[in-house]
C-alpha cells in the first residue's frame, strides 16, 4: 500500500467531497515542458514527519499521469529544503541545511519560515534559486472523468471541476447563466458548451450587450422590418434568427434595457421572437448563454432587472472562479499564452534552456506572477504575456510590468520568518544606474555573492540595468565571459575548492558552476 493509499482514510475521514492531498506543482523550470508537473506529499498530512525536497526529490510528472522524475536541475542543491507542517497546522520551511536560495512568497528564508496553514489556500509559493517555482497546495486525488480540455487550460480542481460541469450540461438545451469576475473566460466557456454539445455544426453567435445602444438592443436581438424605423430601409433578422439551431451568447446580460428584458423572457419561454414593426412572431431554436460579472439579485432587488428573467436565464448556473483562487493554473496559461505569442515569429525557442545561462523567463518573476492578484483574470495574465513576449531579457523588476500590475489586489500574506527580515533587506528604494559608482557596485555585488538578481535588488536597480553596469564595469564580468584557461588555473589553485573559486573569481558560485559544465571541466 503506497502513502497516498494510506492518507485516504483520513482525507474520508475529513468528509471532504472530493479528497485532496498536500502536493507541488511545477510553475517556472527552465525545462519549460515540466510546467505544471505535480509531487503529491500525503506524509506532510502526518504530524511530525518532514519531506525533503531536492534537485533529486521527491519525484514530479504529469498531474494525472506515471512518468515521474526529479526536479534534476543544477540549479538545486542535493542537500534538501525540509518541508513539514507543525500541530498547529502551519507549514515550515527549513532551510538550514542546504545551499539552495529559498523565497517563501516572495520573501527571502534564513534558517526556518513558517507560514499559516491558511496559506495552503490558494497556496504557498516557493521559488528554489530564482529559476524554479513550486506552489505547495492541496491536490485533488484521482484522475479526471474525462481527457476532454474544451479548450479551457488548466489541472486545478477548480479547472477540472468546470470541465467536468461543461460536459454535464452541454447536452441539454436549457438556457446558462455564466458567472465570473471580468477576464475569467466567460466566452470561451460558452463555446466550450456549443463545441461539446449537439449543435457544435451549428452557429454559435456572440453578442456584447454592453457595446450595443440601448436604442438598438431590440433589433439587434430580435431584427426589424422595412420601415420599423427611421433608417430601416428593409427588413433584417437579429442575432436570434442568426444563432436558429444552435447557440446564442449574450455577454454582460445585466446590460440589458429595461424595456427589452420582456422580449427576451417571452423569447426564452416560449420560443417565439417577433421583428422590431413585425405584427407576427417567428419560431426560433436558439440554446441561449448568458454571462455576467454583476450581481443580478441586487439589481432585481433596485428594479433594474426582472427577477423572473433571472430565473429563466439560470436553469444552469456556471461559476468560474477568479485566476488567484487557481494560483498552480498560472504557470500553464504563462506557458501556453508565451508560445502563442512567440512562435510566429520564430522566437519560442527562448522558452528552452541553453546549457550554461540562466531561463529566459526568470523564475522570481514567475513568482511574483503567481502571487499577484489578477483583478483582470485570464485576460490581464495574456496581456502580461504579450508584453513580456516583446522583450530581450524579461525581468520582475521591470517598469513597465509594474504599470501592467497596477492594482496590487489580493497579494499573499507574507510567511513569518525566522529571523524575520527587515523591510528595508527586502527593498531597496529605487534608484538611478548613473548613480552608482564602480566603487559601490564593487562592494555590494562582493556582499551578494556576485549574485546579480540580490545586488540589484539592494542596489534598487532593475536586472538589465545591473547587466549594463557589469558590462561597463573595468574589472567586473559574469560567469559567462570565463575562459577555459581561467577556470582551469582557479581549479588547480584551490584543488577544485569551487567556494575559493568563485571568490577568486568574482563571479556567483551557480554562474560559475554552470560554466564549469558549458566547458566540460
Amino acid at each position: 500500500m503506497d502513502e497516498v493509499e494510506t492518507i485516504q482514510p483520513q482525507l474520508r475521514a475529513r468528509g471532504g467531497a472530493t479528497q485532496r492531498v498536500l502536493g507541488l506543482t511545477v510553475l517556472a523550470h527552465h525545462d519549460i515542458t515540466r510546467v505544471g508537473e505535480q509531487a503529491r506529499l500525503p506524509t506532510l498530512e502526518i504530524p511530525g514527519r518532514e519531506v525533503e525536497l531536492s534537485r533529486n526529490g521527491p519525484l514530479f510528472g504529469p498531474a494525472y499521469g506515471e512518468g515521474r522524475q526529479g526536479l534534476a536541475t543544477p540549479f538545486v542543491s542535493r542537500k534538501p529544503v525540509r518541508l513539514s507542517v507543525n500541530g498547529a497546522g502551519d507549514v515550515v520551511v527549513d532551510v538550514s541545511a542546504t545551499s539552495t536560495e529559498v523565497e517563501v512568497n516572495g520573501q527571502a528564508v534564513r534558517g526556518r519560515a513558517v507560514v499559516s496553514g491558511g496559506r495552503l489556500e490558494p497556496g504557498i509559493v516557493l521559488t528554489l534559486a530564482g529559476t524554479i517555482v513550486l506552489l505547495l497546495h492541496r491536490q485533488r486525488l484521482g484522475a479526471p472523468t474525462s481527457a476532454a480540455t474544451h479548450g479551457l487550460v488548466g489541472a486545478s480542481s477548480a479547472v477540472v471541476d468546470l470541465r467536468g460541469t461543461v460536459e454535464r450540461v452541454a447536452a441539454s438545451s436549457a438556457p446558462v447563466l455564466v458567472r465570473g469576475e471580468t477576464g475569467v473566460g466567460k466566452e470561451l466557456v460558452a463555446q466550450a458548451l456549443h463545441a461539446a454539445g449537439p449543435r457544435a455544426g451549428k452557429p454559435c453567435v456572440v453578442v456584447n450587450l454592453g457595446a450595443i445602444a440601448p436604442s438598438l438592443a431590440a433589433s439587434e436581438l430580435f431584427g426589424h422590418v422595412r420601415g420599423a424605423f427611421s433608417g430601416a430601409v428593409g427588413d433584417k433578422p437579429g442575432v436570434f434568427e442568426r444563432a436558429d439551431g444552435g447557440t446564442l451568447f449574450l455577454d454582460e446580460i445585466g446590460e440589458t434595457p429595461s424595456d427589452v428584458q420582456p422580449m427576451l423572457l417571452r423569447a426564452l419561454e416560449s420560443g417565439e421572437i417577433q421583428r422590431v414593426g413585425d405584427t407576427r412572431t417567428r419560431r426560433v431554436d436558439v440554446r441561449l448563454v448568458a454571462a455576467t460579472d454583476a450581481d443580478l439579485h441586487a439589481m432585481a432587488a433596485e428594479g433594474r432587472f426582472r427577477a423572473p428573467l433571472i430565473y429563466r436565464l439560470a436553469s444552469h448556473e456556471i461559476a468560474i472562479p477568479p485566476l488567484r483562487e487557481r494560483r498552480d493554473d498560472v504557470g500553464r496559461l504563462l506557458r501556453a499564452f508565451l508560445m502563442e505569442e512567440l512562435a510566429p515569429s520564430g522566437r519560442a525557442g527562448l522558452l528552452m534552456h541553453q546549457p550554461g545561462s540562466e531561463p529566459w523567463l526568470p523564475g522570481t518573476l514567475v513568482a511574483r506572477l503567481v502571487l499577484y492578484g489578477w483583478p483582470g483574470n485570464v485576460r490581464q495574465l495574456r496581456n502580461v504575456a504579450r508584453y513580456l513576449a516583446s522583450l530581450d531579457a524579461p525581468s520582475a523588476d521591470d517598469p513597465q510590468l509594474e504599470r501592467l500590475l497596477h492594482t496590487p489586489t489580493h497579494v499573499a500574506e507574507a510567511p513569518t520568518v525566522t529571523p524575520a527580515p527587515t523591510t528595508a533587506a527586502l527593498k531597496a528604494p529605487k534608484r538611478k544606474p548613473s548613480d552608482i559608482g564602480d566603487d559601490e557596485l564593487a562592494t555590494v555585488l562582493q556582499e551578494h555573492a556576485y549574485q546579480l538578481g540580490k545586488a540589484a535588488k539592494a542596489l534598487g536597480i532593475s536586472r538589465p540595468s545591473m547587466n549594463q553596469l557589469v558590462d561597463r564595469h573595468p574589472t567586473l564580468r559574469r560567469a559567462n565571459d570565463l575562459t577555459a584557461a581561467e577556470v582551469m588555473a582557479s581549479q588547480q589553485r584551490h584543488g577544485g575548492d569551487i567556494d575559493a573559486m568563485w571568490r577568486e573569481l568574482r563571479v556567483s558560485k551557480r554562474g560559475l558552476k554552470l560554466r564549469i559544465a558549458e566547458l566540460g571541466l
